[in-house]
């Protein structure tokens, strides 16, 4: 049996090959498909495209989202991203969002699901009340180093891989996704739950990351023609 980086050194050389290559969107296996699971990492699903800087099997489309998406306007009915744009910055979540914009149809509809501010905070302040009141002190401190693991998440991994998008850049609250999202042209934007929202094909949710989500849904204008 092959040990097992073996088969990672496999994955990154198939990547590197695929990457921003514009043939993958013209695959004859993903032309029907009406929606995108942009950003999925290994959690692929097999009625959507799944598209992602890397390679894992499942994933049609190995892009980055710096770039301009391979596809033409009004191409996707509903897109689904999940725990991927808390590594954005906010000029490049921006750009992000106007392409995503851009790639659905009129009426289309996102659902974004990032780490959430509020969740976090309530749980850190619930955690350091209850620690400080106690006398444990370390535990208290503990608290707060569990916070900030939520902001840096995978900037180890980003000075590995020089891939600046590898690092968690910014944690959501509802009301600064919902100012992204309507600055980007969205509109209707709301806040959702687990696997609750107005598209059936999009609730693909991961129940592991349910505990510290936020759901937000977003609707492209009926009467838009954004286009690159």
């Amino acid at each position: 049996m092959r040990p097992p980086q073996d088969y990672e050194k496999v994955r990154r050389a198939i990547g590197w090959f695929l990457r921003n290559r514009q043939f993958q969107a013209a695959r004859q296996r993903i032309r029907p498909i009406e929606y995108l699971n942009a950003g999925c990492g290994p959690y692929v699903d097999a009625g959507l495209i799944n598209l992602d800087y890397r390679w894992v099997p499942g994933v049609d489309v190995v892009w980055d989202l710096d770039r301009p998406l391979p596809f033409p306007s009004a191409r996707f009915r509903g897109i689904f991203s999940e725990h991927c744009l808390e590594h954005f910055d906010e000029p490049g979540l921006m750009a992000v969002l106007r392409e995503f914009l851009r790639i659905l149809l009129p009426s289309g509809r996102l659902r974004i699901v990032v780490p959430s501010l509020e969740i976090h905070a309530r749980a850190y302040l619930a955690s350091i009340d209850g620690e400080t009141a106690s006398g444990n002190a370390a535990r208290a401190a503990g608290a707060g180093l569990a916070f900030n693991e939520v902001f840096y998440a995978g900037h180890d991994q980003m000075k590995r891989s020089h891939w600046r998008n590898d690092g968690h850049h910014f944690i959501h609250d509802r009301a600064t996704l919902a100012v992204c999202l309507e600055s980007a042209g969205f509109v209707d934007v709301s806040m959702a739950g687990f696997r609750q929202g107005a598209d059936s094909r999009l609730l693909i949710d991961q129940p592991d990351r349910a505990w510290e989500s936020l759901y937000m849904e977003a609707v492209k204008p009926a009467g838009s023609s954004s286009s690159r």
